[in-house]
Protein backbone atom coordinates (compact mmCIF):
# COMPACT_ATOMS: atom_id res chain seq x y z
CA UNK A 1 0.00 0.00 0.00
CA UNK A 2 1.68 3.64 -0.95
CA UNK A 3 2.12 5.64 1.52
CA UNK A 4 -0.05 9.03 1.66
CA UNK A 5 2.49 11.18 -0.06
CA UNK A 6 3.12 8.93 -2.52
CA UNK A 7 -0.33 8.88 -4.10
CA UNK A 8 -0.81 10.22 -7.18
CA UNK A 9 -3.65 12.26 -8.25
CA UNK A 10 -5.32 14.06 -11.63
CA UNK A 11 -4.17 17.37 -11.00
CA UNK A 12 -6.06 18.41 -14.19
CA UNK A 13 -9.72 17.86 -13.46
CA UNK A 14 -8.98 19.39 -9.78
CA UNK A 15 -7.88 22.51 -11.64
CA UNK A 16 -11.26 22.29 -13.64
CA UNK A 17 -12.90 21.45 -10.83
CA UNK A 18 -11.78 24.66 -8.86
CA UNK A 19 -12.07 26.95 -12.10
CA UNK A 20 -15.31 25.84 -12.24
CA UNK A 21 -16.08 26.63 -8.56
CA UNK A 22 -14.71 30.18 -9.16
CA UNK A 23 -16.48 31.25 -12.21
CA UNK A 24 -19.51 29.87 -10.86
CA UNK A 25 -19.12 32.32 -7.70
CA UNK A 26 -17.93 35.42 -9.86
CA UNK A 27 -20.84 35.32 -11.61
CA UNK A 28 -23.10 34.62 -8.44
CA UNK A 29 -21.50 38.13 -7.52
CA UNK A 30 -22.05 39.44 -11.16
CA UNK A 31 -25.96 38.49 -11.59
CA UNK A 32 -26.93 38.88 -7.92
CA UNK A 33 -30.48 37.78 -6.77
CA UNK A 34 -32.38 35.38 -6.85
CA UNK A 35 -30.02 33.62 -8.73
CA UNK A 36 -26.78 34.18 -6.75
CA UNK A 37 -27.98 32.27 -3.63
CA UNK A 38 -28.53 29.02 -5.75
CA UNK A 39 -24.95 29.23 -8.01
CA UNK A 40 -23.68 29.81 -4.17
CA UNK A 41 -25.32 27.15 -2.82
CA UNK A 42 -24.27 24.72 -5.74
CA UNK A 43 -20.64 25.66 -5.42
CA UNK A 44 -20.54 24.69 -1.52
CA UNK A 45 -22.90 21.08 -2.44
CA UNK A 46 -20.40 20.46 -5.04
CA UNK A 47 -17.94 21.09 -2.67
CA UNK A 48 -19.10 19.38 0.68
CA UNK A 49 -21.05 16.68 -0.96
CA UNK A 50 -18.13 15.60 -3.34
CA UNK A 51 -15.84 15.16 -0.88
CA UNK A 52 -17.65 12.17 0.52
CA UNK A 53 -18.82 10.74 -2.40
CA UNK A 54 -17.46 11.41 -5.87
CA UNK A 55 -20.44 10.87 -8.18
CA UNK A 56 -21.43 14.48 -6.34
CA UNK A 57 -18.34 16.19 -7.80
CA UNK A 58 -20.18 17.26 -10.98
CA UNK A 59 -17.09 19.37 -12.41
CA UNK A 60 -14.54 16.60 -11.45
CA UNK A 61 -17.07 14.20 -12.94
CA UNK A 62 -17.33 16.69 -16.47
CA UNK A 63 -14.07 16.20 -16.80
CA UNK A 64 -13.24 12.68 -16.25
CA UNK A 65 -16.29 11.85 -18.24
CA UNK A 66 -16.43 13.98 -21.27
CA UNK A 67 -12.96 16.82 -21.04
CA UNK A 68 -10.56 13.98 -20.48
CA UNK A 69 -11.76 11.31 -23.31
CA UNK A 70 -12.19 13.59 -26.03
CA UNK A 71 -8.53 14.86 -25.59
CA UNK A 72 -9.98 18.54 -24.97
CA UNK A 73 -8.37 18.13 -20.91
CA UNK A 74 -5.15 16.01 -21.12
CA UNK A 75 -4.86 14.35 -17.66
CA UNK A 76 -2.16 15.09 -15.22
CA UNK A 77 -1.28 12.74 -12.63
CA UNK A 78 0.68 14.55 -9.54
CA UNK A 79 2.10 13.32 -6.46
CA UNK A 80 -0.37 15.01 -3.81
CA UNK A 81 -1.04 15.27 -0.32
CA UNK A 82 -5.04 15.66 -0.61
CA UNK A 83 -5.92 16.01 3.49
CA UNK A 84 -5.29 19.62 3.36
CA UNK A 85 -7.17 19.73 0.56
CA UNK A 86 -10.34 17.37 1.88
CA UNK A 87 -10.37 19.63 4.91
CA UNK A 88 -10.73 22.61 3.44
CA UNK A 89 -13.46 21.34 0.94
CA UNK A 90 -15.75 20.20 3.41
CA UNK A 91 -15.00 24.14 5.25
CA UNK A 92 -15.50 25.63 2.22
CA UNK A 93 -18.27 24.32 1.09
CA UNK A 94 -20.20 24.30 4.51
CA UNK A 95 -19.14 28.23 4.66
CA UNK A 96 -20.46 28.68 1.25
CA UNK A 97 -23.99 26.65 1.43
CA UNK A 98 -24.58 29.13 4.98
CA UNK A 99 -23.34 32.16 3.09
CA UNK A 100 -25.77 31.42 0.29
CA UNK A 101 -28.73 30.97 3.13
CA UNK A 102 -27.79 34.42 4.25
CA UNK A 103 -27.75 35.99 0.61
CA UNK A 104 -31.63 35.50 0.31
CA UNK A 105 -32.39 38.63 2.89
CA UNK A 106 -30.20 40.75 1.20
CA UNK A 107 -27.04 40.61 3.60
CA UNK A 108 -24.31 42.24 1.40
CA UNK A 109 -21.39 41.53 4.11
CA UNK A 110 -21.81 37.90 3.59
CA UNK A 111 -20.08 38.42 0.36
CA UNK A 112 -16.97 38.65 2.20
CA UNK A 113 -16.98 35.03 3.33
CA UNK A 114 -17.53 33.98 -0.37
CA UNK A 115 -15.02 35.98 -1.77
CA UNK A 116 -12.63 34.84 0.78
CA UNK A 117 -13.57 31.29 0.28
CA UNK A 118 -13.46 32.05 -3.92
CA UNK A 119 -10.21 33.56 -3.76
CA UNK A 120 -8.40 30.34 -1.16
CA UNK A 121 -9.73 28.18 -3.90
CA UNK A 122 -8.36 30.36 -6.73
CA UNK A 123 -4.70 30.60 -4.99
CA UNK A 124 -4.37 26.87 -4.93
CA UNK A 125 -5.95 26.48 -8.16
CA UNK A 126 -3.14 28.88 -9.58
CA UNK A 127 -0.44 28.13 -7.29
CA UNK A 128 -0.91 24.88 -5.67
CA UNK A 129 -0.80 27.13 -2.64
Amino acid sequence: MAAVFDQRFDVSARKFHQAMCVALVAMAFVVGLPAAPWLVALVGAVLLLGRFWWPADIFRQFAWRVLEPSGVLPRREAVEDHETRRFARVLGGGALIASAGLLWPGLDWVWVVVGAVAAMIFLDAAFDY
